[in-house]
C-alpha cells in the first residue's frame, strides 16, 4: 500500500509537464506519449539511484517546473529564429548534456559551492519571477484556446479551464491530509472528463507495440548553439539550491543532518540525471519537495516501499499504453494544471526576495534587471533578426537578459561589510 502511495505521487508530479511542454514544442501526440514514456522510465531509474548511491532519502526525482518554464520560455523565443522548434528541439538535447555534465564536474572537484554563491536569493528571485511572467501571456492563450487556425477565443476551453482551476483549488485549500496533496491530480480527472464530455478530448495516439524501450536522441541528431546552451546551463546552477533544499527539508523531517559528503553524492547523481534527461530528450529531473510532506503525513519513511514504486515506473516507462493514455489529455487541462503550479512557482521567487533586507541597492538590481527583462519580452521578434543566431536567442530572451544583468549587478555593487569597532 505504500508503494502504491508512492506510486500515485510519482504519476501526478510526473505526467503534466511533459505534455505541457510537449504541445509549446509542437509535438505530435505520439512523439508526447512517447516522451511520458521516456520521462516515466528515467523517473524510476533517477529517483533508485538517488536513494540507494545519492542523498538516501525517499525523495522522488520527476520534472522540474524551472526546466518546463525554460523550455516553454525557449520555444516561444524559437519562433522568430530560422531554426525554429525542430533546431530548438536538437539543440536543447546538447545544452542539457553539457549542463549535467558541469554540475557533475562541480560535484566531483567540490566547486559546486563556489559556484551557488553567485546565485544569491535576489538573483534567483529575478529569475523565478521573470521566467514565469514571461509565460504568463502564453498560457493565457492556451486557456483561452488560441491557436494559429483559431485566433478567438473558445468559450468551452474557457469553462474547462475555470472548473479545473476551482477544483485544484478547493482541494488544495479547504481539504487536508492524503487528498490534499493530490489536488493537481484531482483536478486533472475533473477537468480532463469534463472536456470528453463537451467534446473536447483527444483521440489517444496509436502506438506501434505494446513494450518498447526508451530510445536516445528522439527529437533528432544533436546540434550545439551557445545560447541554449548558456541557458541550459543556468538552469541547472539555479536548480541546485532548489535541490539542496529539498534533501535539507526531508533531512529535517526524519531527524538527519546532511553532510557535505552526502550532498555532494546527491549533486553528483543530480547532474548525472540531467546528463541522461538530455540524451533521451526529456524535462530535467529535481527532486520534489512535496516529498518530505509524504513522510510527515505518513510518518513512513521506508525505503523499500519507495524502491518498489521507482521500480514500478520504470515498468510504466516500457509499458507503451499507460504513456499513450496520458498523452490524450486535452491541451487546456495540461495549461489550468501548469498555470497553478506555476503560480507556486511565481510565490517561490517572492520568497527569495524576502530573505534578504530590500534597501535601495537590492532594490536598484532587482528594478533594473526585472524593467530590462521584461522590457525585452514586449520587443517585436524582428528586432534581433539582423543579429547572429546565438545572439539573437540570448537578447531576445527577456529572462537571460534579467539574469545575467542581475548576476553582473550583485558582484559588480557588493553589499559593504560593517566592521565592528
Amino acid at each position: 500500500m505504500y508503494s502504491i502511495q508512492h506510486l500515485i505521487y510519482f504519476a501526478a508530479g510526473t505526467v503534466v509537464l511533459p505534455i505541457a511542454v510537449g504541445i509549446y514544442l509542437e509535438l505530435s501526440q505520439q512523439e508526447i506519449a512517447e516522451m511520458l514514456q521516456r520521462t516515466f522510465f528515467l523517473c524510476g531509474i533517477t529517483s533508485y539511484l538517488q536513494v540507494k548511491l545519492g542523498h538516501t532519502y525517499p525523495i522522488i526525482d520527476g520534472p522540474a517546473g524551472l526546466w518546463a518554464s525554460m523550455f516553454i520560455v525557449m520555444a516561444v523565443s524559437a519562433s522568430g529564429t530560422q531554426s525554429g522548434l525542430a533546431g530548438l528541439r536538437i539543440s536543447l538535447q546538447t545544452g542539457i548534456v553539457i549542463a549535467g555534465a558541469i554540475v557533475m564536474i562541480l560535484a566531483v572537484t567540490g566547486l559546486v559551492t563556489i559556484i551557488a554563491k553567485l546565485f544569491t536569493p535576489i538573483v534567483n528571485g529575478v529569475i523565478i519571477t521573470l521566467m514565469v511572467l514571461q509565460m504568463s501571456a502564453t498560457f493565457v492563450k492556451g486557456i483561452l484556446g488560441v491557436t494559429d487556425e483559431n485566433a478567438g477565443a473558445d468559450l468551452k476551453s474557457i469553462g474547462i479551464f475555470l472548473i479545473t482551476v476551482a477544483t485544484i483549488l478547493f482541494v488544495a485549500v479547504y481539504l487536508g491530509g492524503f487528498v490534499q496533496s493530490i489536488a493537481t491530480l484531482i483536478g486533472v480527472i475533473v477537468g480532463w472528463v469534463l472536456a470528453v464530455l463537451v467534446g473536447l478530448s483527444v483521440q489517444r495516439p496509436t502506438l506501434d507495440n505494446l513494450v518498447s524501450l526508451p530510445r536516445l536522441w528522439a527529437w533528432g541528431t544533436p546540434a550545439f548553439d551557445l545560447g541554449i546552451t548558456i541557458a541550459c546551463v543556468l538552469s541547472a546552477l539555479v536548480l541546485l539550491s532548489m535541490s539542496f533544499a529539498s534533501i535539507s527539508s526531508m533531512a529535517e523531517a526524519v531527524g538527519e543532518e546532511v553532510s557535505n559528503k552526502t550532498l555532494s553524492r546527491s549533486v553528483f547523481f543530480h547532474g548525472l540525471s540531467t546528463l541522461l534527461a538530455g540524451l533521451f530528450s526529456v524535462i530535467p529531473f529535481m527532486p520534489f519537495v512535496s516529498s518530505t510532506g509524504v513522510v510527515l503525513m505518513t510518518r513512513v519513511a521506508a525505503r523499500r516501499p519507495f524502491n518498489i514504486a521507482c521500480l514500478l515506473m520504470v515498468v510504466f516507462g516500457i509499458f507503451s499504453p499507460i504513456a499513450a493514455f496520458f498523452a490524450s489529455m486535452p491541451s487546456t487541462v495540461a495549461y489550468a494544471t501548469s498555470m497553478v503550479i506555476f503560480a507556486l512557482i511565481l510565490g517561490q521567487g517572492l520568497k527569495e526576495f524576502k530573505k534578504v533586507e530590500l534597501g535601495n541597492r537590492e532594490c536598484y538590481i532587482i528594478g533594473l534587471s526585472m524593467i530590462c527583462g521584461m522590457g525585452v519580452m514586449f520587443l517585436p521578434q524582428d528586432v534581433f533578426a539582423t543579429f547572429p543566431q546565438t545572439l539573437h536567442f540570448i537578447l531576445s530572451n527577456g529572462l537571460v537578459v534579467g539574469t545575467v544583468m542581475s548576476m553582473a549587478l550583485e558582484q559588480i555593487f557588493r553589499k559593504k561589510k560593517i566592521k565592528d569597532k
